[in-house]
């Protein structure tokens, strides 16, 4: 799996969870076992997507969420 196909199934992920009443930070562990990633290639990649701006991690990358960014890129792919 290429890693730009990763990262757009990370933000879908965590869009998702937008639409629970109370949305809480994710799990990297519920990312990684829903993208069949080891738990320090998702750590790995969510590193690199909070870095990008689009998603936001704590220090050490368990919990994370979308950020605007994120969900604009989301909405650039599924237009195109």
């Amino acid at each position: 799996m290429q890693i730009d196909t990763k990262k757009l199934q990370v933000l879908n992920i965590l869009s998702q969870n937008l639409n629970n009443p109370n949305p809480q930070l994710v799990n990297s562990n519920d990312i990684a076992s829903q993208l069949n990633l080891s738990l320090g290639e998702t750590h790995l990649l969510l590193k690199v997507m909070n870095d990008m701006g689009v998603i936001e991690s704590n220090v050490d990358n368990h919990l994370s969420l979308i950020t605007r960014k994120g969900l604009r890129c989301l909405e650039q792919q599924s237009t195109h």
